[in-house]
């Protein structure tokens, strides 16, 4: 389809010629999306629809196949209409398109995005979701930078991705007196589940579930003496779901001081916690 039709049809005030042109433009040149993204912000409900629809089609159409000669060029106007200057509606349904579409190599530029806050919610949305470990990089990189109101939010992007490039980072983070930016770094090292290079401390307070995720990753990575170490310290928590918790990654280490840790809660005063104890040790078999 002709880039002047599709044009055309997409503001037609007839819904059928507007419908049929938004699912044919899949096979428009990409040149047609920079037009398309002005329509976009339509005073007109109808035909602002049929434009993201008409854009959503064309990267669809690319989407399936990596070696899609026409990617490339869609990716290229996606990054143009993403860019200051554009309407507002343009640039945030850019940078949800590109999260299924970009490839590493923009992501540098879509982290310019970032220092705009009216777009920068939706541009860690899509770094979060582009596969390559140069995007970590880059997200380490754009924390460094970032106001801290927005660092909480790079970090659990991170932790979304398991960035091992950001366990420092996190460890750093961890320490901070702005609570929101500590308790992100707890959650982030807990999904990302590596061990830092040195000694670390937890910060007082620190979310228990991360602790335990952190714990079971240093368990299935062998690393049975730090999961070892961090469940015994939630064990001895009063609450029974974290002592239960504890107890079974416990039993899934089935090393004989793990036994030696289980057993004392086989009397335990709490029912729910001897019951677990009593089948995590049966499970043991020792």
């Amino acid at each position: 389809m002709a880039n002047e039709k599709l044009i055309a049809d997409i503001q037609s005030d007839d819904k059928e010629v507007r419908f049929a042109a938004w699912r044919a433009a899949g096979d428009a040149d990409a040149s047609a999306i920079a037009e398309l993204g002005k329509l976009v912000a339509s005073s007109n409900p109808a035909v602002a629809k049929a434009a993201r629809e008409a854009i959503t089609t064309m990267v669809h159409a690319v989407g399936k196949d990596t070696a899609d000669q026409r990617r490339g060029a869609v990716v290229k106007e996606l990054m143009g209409l993403g860019g200051a200057g554009n309407p507002l509606a343009a640039r945030v349904l850019a940078c949800r398109l590109l999260s299924d579409i970009a490839p590493e190599s923009e992501a540098a530029a879509i982290a310019k995005w970032l220092a705009d806050a009216d777009v920068r919610e939706e541009a860690i949305y899509c770094l979060e979701r582009i596969p390559g470990d140069g995007v970590n990089k880059v997200l380490v990189g754009a924390y460094r930078t970032a106001p801290d109101d927005f660092k909480p939010r790079i970090l659990a992007a991170l932790g979304h991705r398991r960035a091992g490039e950001a366990v420092s980072l996190c460890v750093a983070a961890m320490r901070s007196p702005n609570a929101n930016i500590s308790s992100a770094a707890v959650s982030a090292l807990g999904r990302i589940g590596k061990k830092p290079a040195g000694a670390f401390q937890w910060p007082k307070g620190a979310d228990v579930d991360a602790m335990l995720r952190y714990a079971d990753h240093q368990r299935e990575q062998g690393n049975g003496a730090e999961a070892m170490r961090i469940y015994r310290t939630v064990m001895g928590r009063p609450e029974e779901h974290l002592q239960c918790a504890a107890v079974i990654g416990l039993a899934r280490l089935g090393t004989p001081e793990a036994a030696a840790a289980v057993y004392p809660m086989l009397k335990s005063g709490n029912r729910k916690v001897r019951l677990t104890a009593a089948k995590a040790w049966k499970g043991m078999a020792v």
